[in-house]
This record gives C-alpha cells, structure tokens and sequence, in this order.
C-alpha cells in the first residue's frame, strides 16, 4: 500500500508539473500574441492568434485580436468569421456590434448589417453612424449607376494607390520594388514601406483585363526582414496610411510599356511616403515622421505621419508643414488649382472621432498656412474621413466609413461654398464604389479621372468615366371631354421652393429637364376647368428616360361652379389642422388625436365628402427613403380614420417625401428640430362634389 501510495503521488505530482507546463506555455503564446498585437504587427499576430484559438474558442481575448487584425489587414472575409464569433457571446461589447455590422457590409450583407446597425444605434443612440446606415438604402445604392471603372496597366500584385496629376503624367504611391532586396519591412503586414512614383506621360496609362500573367514577382528572402535599425512600426494608429498588400516579395517587374520610376530621393525615404498635392512650388506629400535622417515617435511610441513640401530646384528642398505633430497624423493633401487652400486629413484632438479633415488658407507667396479648421459634423463623423480632394467646380471629394456606404471606405462628394458644404456629402453608388475599401480620387475632367480601391484585394488604380444622361419631362394639357388641346392653361412644377411655370406651344404641349434623385408636384390650372395635379419622381432612374405626364382637364359644372364661387366659406368649414410625426417615424402622436377626431366628426357630418391625406418628411435622408416614409404616415392616418368607422374608399392617400416643404430647412441647412418639426407632416384636403377645395384660389 505504500509503495502505491508513492507510485501515485509521483504520478499526480508528474500530472501537476505537465499541466503547469501546458499553462505556462499557452501562457507565454498568448503573451507573444498580444505582443505583436500592440505592437501593431497584425500579420505576425495571425500567425500567433490562429493556433490559441484553434485549441481554445472560448477565449474572447484572442479571438477579439484575430478579428481586428484581420479587419486591419483588409481580410475582410476572415474578419467577417471572427466578428460573427464575438456576436454570439452574451456580454457583448458596443465595438463588437459596430465591427460587425461593417464587416457583413463588406460581404455585401447588407439587410443583415442594417439589423447590427441598429443594434449599435440602441447601444449608442449618440453615434451618427449607426443612424445614418440604418436609414439608408444600402441595396439601392449597389446597383449599377452611371459610373464606367476600369482596371489599368500599370497595376501590380503590390499596391498602388492615391494618383495625383502631375505635369504631363502621373504620380502615385506604391510598394513596389525594382531589383532591389527588401530591407525594411511595414510590421502591421509584413509589406514594404511605400514610396512616391510617376508615370511621366499619362498617355501611355491604358486600360487593361485583370490579369496575373502580366506581373511578375520574385524573391530571394523566404520571409521579410524587420527594421534592422530596430526601430519601432512606423503605423499610425489611425490607419491614415495603410498599405493593404499580402505578400512579401523583392522586385516587382510590370509589363505595362509606361515609363515609370521612383520619384526622388529627397522625396522618398527608408519609410513610408504616401498621398500628394501640387503647390505653386512644388508638391506637397504625406510621409511618416521622419526628417534629416532623424526619427521621432509619438508618447506612446508610434510614428505618426506629418506633411512635407517639397520646393526649390528638382524639388529637393523640403520643408515640414508647420501645423505637424509628433503626437497626431496629418496627411492626404489636397490643394485648389489656385494653390490658396489646403484640405488634409488629421487625428488632432478635439475632431468628431477618428480621422476628420481639416483646411488652411494660404497666407503669402512663401507658402505660410493658417491654423488648421475642422470642417464641420456635416462633413466629419465618429468614424474616418480622409483622401480629400477638391476639383475645379470647388466640389470635394472624400472618403469615408462614417457616413452610410457599401463597405469599408466608401467615396463622397460635396460642393464647397465659403468653405462650407452645400447640403449633405452623397455617395457615388456602384460601381465606383464597392463593400471593400475605394478611395483616393484625381479628376482629369469633368466626368473623367483616377480612383483607388482594394476591391480585388490588393490596393490598385482605375480610371472612371460618368456616363451622363437626362430625364425629360414631356406632356400635354387636354380638355378631358373633346381631346383638344388647351394652350391657354397653366402648368407649374415645383420641388420644394423652387418652382417652375412652364411654356405650352401651340398644341399645348410642355417639355422640362428634370434632375435626378428628386420629387416634382406638377400641377394644370384653367378658368372653368378643375385643377389636375400629379406627381412625379426620378430617384431610381440611370439611363436617358422621357417621362410623359398627360394633363386631362375636366370643365366644371353647375354645381361644381357653385362650389367655387363659394369657396372661401367651404373652406372654413371644411378646415382641419395638420397633424405632425417624431423623427423617423410614422406612428400617431397623442397630440395628433383632437385634429383626426375632427376628420372624424366632418365626414360623419358630411357623408358625401371625401378626404386626401397628403404626407410629407423633413429633408434629412434620401429622397428614396422620405417617399417610403411619408406613405407610411398617410397610412397610419387613414388607418385611424377607418378604424373610428370611416369607410377606406373615401380616404385617398398622397405622399410626397421631402420635395414640399414649409420652410427653407433643404439639405444641409442648420435648422432647429422647431423648424424640422414643421416638415414632418400630414395635411388633409377636402373633396366636395368632386373638387378639392385646397386646388381651388378662391381669388
């Protein structure tokens, strides 16, 4: 029994040194992970991250790192997989939801992803973001739209992003290398470092199919080398540059007959150079804190990035931009073609979240700046908004992954006005947008240029061309009895504010070039005949489209001229109140009840009256979306009143979105929720011997 006794205590205590041993070792791989985490080296913590959670799926630690680094690497697939694995525990975090969310955007999930939004929005009623993407129509914006992107030829399996024109030709930042050995390597994904590149003559860019055959790619190292001066990841925590690339590779040779090369040295250095502007002396470019051969980090260690010009001869005198940092990023400048003002990209305190862009003024000829300005939360969200540029019409272009897109970095544009937007930045659609990353516009027309995107995987460079079109409104007013023509009538068109009295010719006919995306209310008038009014929407439209709108008059008769001549009095008697609808919703307020009780009450009075419900949103949202919206509530009004025992056939429901409203709170404009409150309506109109008596001017 003794001898039992010890053989069993050395196994136990042989069991207990084994367990210690696993642990500790599942210990120190978990440290060496979350290492290269902080450390931002993301591919390497992959490498790490995969074998834990393989053995251990229940540590939400290391599978919360899988998942941001592969979001950060732009594996977005992998990300997806791994942030599905974070929603399915019980304490979940509000960055879990939201890295969800954005993740089955990138899959093109967009019903899904609204759902997470809204989730988010619940747990984050103040972020901007969730309510921008649950409100917006994610599937319509996908659909084909007018944009043509094509893939070009100088392209390679490295990245290539961010063209800037540049006298003849086009420069652009890469991380290509030419017969040369990889010596420092960017830890966040074992890439190289980027550096500024230029095609001198943009007429040898051409378009090209995408394929792997056209690239080749050799290497002499198994592995990347890591900085040997050991100097610290040059990332910024921000992510203004990020070089998306998955291979580690030495040389790159391209087949694409343009004329390429690095440009110059005193430009490019060991580190990242990245987005660039022209100036009137030279060209002003982005590259990570590095200077005279000096390298500076931020208090936590990381190299931001600053902004640089480059002036002088050969543009080799350089000159840092006096608003840098080393403890926040400026960088992606872009500048107006009278070189006065600069808008660039910062994570300086005091913004709206993330990345927000900022501008200067140009205060002489020897290029001093004024203190940098945020743009403003029209423009700038709790997310990222960076790779500005501005074109010759001052309308700026922008990318963004805070305000409702497709995935990723969706691009923007807005017109800018005394520097201040005019109305809400719209996003492109498809195809110049994807669910992945685009970004980094250079116009070289008015419908044509250069933009980035890593929708097939590595960042690289198309060209895009808008395809215009037009959508005319024709029709004819007719006497709807005889078929004859009624030159002499009144047609107006109105959206919103503005209004339009168009011209009839001889046969009564009118023509109007309407624009897209918007509501019209078109309207025909004539002495002694009944008002006929339509609408009319072209949201949705993509292609040359003629709109044909009859207008039939019917003359009125004895009764009906009675009607009018006294309609003052009708009027009176048949007035009802407006009833109004919180933000976003379509439900009946209590303090909408007295007035749909006196709707009630009339038509119970009056059985042979009958009642339009005419709809309306505020501005705020898509004209699509406010359409949607404003039907809802003339169908929750006309529900009260068939509920209350008015008969449906004697309700007729008319809904407008946001192309009526009462006051000048159009998009963009800084109105109280008072004055947003006005738009957001229900009107009743009232139908007595089959004229509606608000058609009518009693005058």
């Amino acid at each position: 029994m003794k001898k039992l006794y010890i053989k069993s205590g050395f196994f136990i205590l042989f069991l207990l040194i084994g367990q210690f041993v696993m642990s500790q070792s599942k210990e120190a791989k978990m440290v060496a992970a979350t290492h290269s985490y902080n450390n931002l080296k993301y591919k390497e913590a992959i490498l790490q991250l995969l074998p834990i959670v393989s053995k251990d799926s229940s540590n939400t630690k290391a599978v919360e790192m899988l998942a941001n680094s592969y979001r950060l690497i732009k594996q977005y697939p992998e990300a997806l997989k791994w942030y599905e694995n974070l929603s399915k525990k019980s304490n979940l975090k509000t960055e879990w939801v939201l890295r969800y969310a954005e993740a089955l955007a990138n899959d093109k999930k967009y019903e899904k992803s609204e759902l997470w939004y809204r989730r988010y929005l619940s747990m984050v009623p103040s972020d901007r973001r969730a309510a921008s993407f649950s409100k917006a129509d994610l599937n319509a914006m996908g659909k084909e739209s007018s944009w043509t992107v094509n893939y070009l030829n100088f392209n390679t399996s490295a990245s290539e992003y961010s063209p800037m024109l540049y006298k003849n030709g086009l420069v652009f930042t890469s991380n290509r290398f030419y017969s040369k050995p990889v010596k420092y390597v960017f830890g966040w994904n074992n890439t190289p470092f980027s550096d500024l590149y230029f095609i001198n003559d943009k007429n040898n860019i051409k378009e090209a199919a995408v394929q792997s055959g056209d690239i080749t790619i050799t290497s002499t190292m198994k592995n990347g080398v890591f900085n040997d001066d050991n100097t610290a990841p040059t990332a910024n925590d921000t992510k203004i540059v990020g070089v998306y690339d998955r291979k580690v590779y030495t040389s790159v040779v391209v087949n694409s007959g343009a004329e390429i090369a690095p440009l110059t040295d005193r430009i490019n250095t060991k580190f990242h150079e990245g987005p660039s502007a022209v100036v009137p002396e030279g060209i002003i470019f982005t590259r990570n804190n590095y200077f005279k051969g000096s390298k500076r980090t931020s208090k936590d260690g990381k190299v931001k990035l600053k902004m640089f010009t480059a002036k002088g001869e050969n543009i080799s005198d350089i000159v840092p931009f006096p608003y840098n940092s080393d403890q926040y990023s400026v960088g992606h400048p872009t500048v107006t073609k009278d070189g006065k003002l600069l808008i660039f990209a910062s994570d300086m305190p005091g913004g709206s979240g993330g990345v927000d862009l900022y501008y200067s003024v140009r205060l002489d000829e020897k290029g001093q700046w004024s203190r940098p300005v945020n743009l403003g939360r029209k423009i700038n969200t709790e997310g990222d908004e960076e790779f500005p540029f501005i074109d010759d019409e001052n309308v700026l272009y922008f990318s963004s992954n805070g305000l409702a897109g497709l995935g990723g970095l969706d691009v923007f544009s807005v017109k800018l006005k005394d520097l201040q937007p005019v109305g809400l930045p719209k996003n492109l659609g498809a195809p110049f947008n994807s669910s992945y990353d685009d970004f980094g516009v250079a116009k070289t027309g008015k419908l044509t240029g250069y933009m980035s995107s890593n929708r097939l995987g590595d960042d690289n460079i198309y060209s895009f061309v808008k395809k215009e079109f037009g959508i005319i409104l024709k029709g004819k007013v007719t006497d709807a009895s005889t078929g004859l023509p009624l030159k002499l009538a009144s047609v107006t068109l109105r959206n919103g504010d503005d209004q339009d009295i168009l011209p009839l010719n001889e046969n009564g006919e009118f023509e109007k070039t309407l624009a897209k995306d918007l509501g019209y209310e078109l309207r025909g008038t004539l002495k002694n005949f009944l008002p006929e009014r339509r609408y009319i929407g072209t949201d949705g439209i993509t292609k040359d489209t003629i709109i044909y709108v009859p207008l039939k008059l019917k003359g009125i008769n004895d009764i009906q001229k009675f009607v009018i001549d006294h309609c003052d009095s009708l009027k009176k008697v048949f007035n009802v109140e407006n009833i109004y609808y919180d933000l976003d919703k379509f439900y009946i307020r209590p303090d909408a009840f007295n007035n749909l009780n006196k709707v009630i009450s009339l038509m119970t009075k009056y059985p042979d009256i009958k009642v339009v419900t005419r709809s309306h949103c505020d501005s705020r949202a898509s004209e699509e979306y406010n359409r949607i919206l404003s039907f809802n509530r003339g169908e929750s009004a006309k529900t009260y009143l068939v509920k209350k025992g008015i008969s449906g056939d004697r309700i007729s429901v008319e809904y407008y979105g946001k192309s009526r409203l009462v006051n000048d709170c159009t998009d963009g404009v800084d109105c109280s929720e008072a004055q947003q409150q006005m738009n957001r309506r229900t009107q009743f109109e009232v139908i007595y011997n089959g004229i509606n008596l608000a058609l009518i001017d009693c005058k």
